[in-house]
């Protein structure tokens, strides 16, 4: 489940990448057809560095999106990744930890739960007063944020990321 969820964030991290393009490219439909009679023939699915500002690998590339002004012309991509990614690092956690695993939950949100502009706001504030967690992977960083401001016994946890997956 766990590779099932990374293969879908990395999926969707790679299509987002890709289907943004840098003011001034031309798009794949201009010029897909004279690419393929040329051979060449490019790849769907693989991250291209284009220094896309949405091309998420550590907490620091997301705090970066998240904290994206509204006169960017990456804006309403980036909040939607942003809240995205937020809300897929939680269902996972609250999936993993359903029915006998409830125990190892580490996360509960109040009632009523916080916005999305609430927890994409508390998590750039919580990034730039952790910065020792910039370099991490992202999921790793907003699962410690969740943990951190949102513990089922209101304790701060102290939180390491899995070791490598299996």
């Amino acid at each position: 489940m766990r590779l099932a969820l990374l293969g879908c964030i990395g999926l969707m991290t790679a299509t987002t990448a890709l289907a943004q393009q840098l003011p001034g490219q031309a798009s794949q439909a201009q010029h897909g057809p004279q690419m393929a009679a040329n051979g060449v023939v490019p790849a769907a699915a693989a991250p291209v560095a284009t220094g896309n500002p949405l091309d998420i690998r550590s907490l620091r590339d997301l705090a970066t999106a998240c904290s994206m002004r509204n006169d960017n012309p990456y804006y309403v991509a980036a909040t939607s990744l942003c809240a995205g990614y937020e809300a897929a690092v939680l269902d996972f956690h609250l999936l993993d930890t359903l029915g006998p695993r409830h125990n190892k939950r580490k996360v509960c949100l109040p009632n009523p739960a916080p916005s999305r502009r609430q927890t994409t706001a508390g998590l750039v504030s919580w990034v730039q007063s952790n910065p020792q967690y910039l370099d991490e992977p992202a999921a790793s960083g907003v699962l410690r944020y969740f943990i951190n401001n949102y513990p089922c016994n209101r304790k701060t946890f102290q939180w390491s990321p899995p070791g490598p997956m299996q």
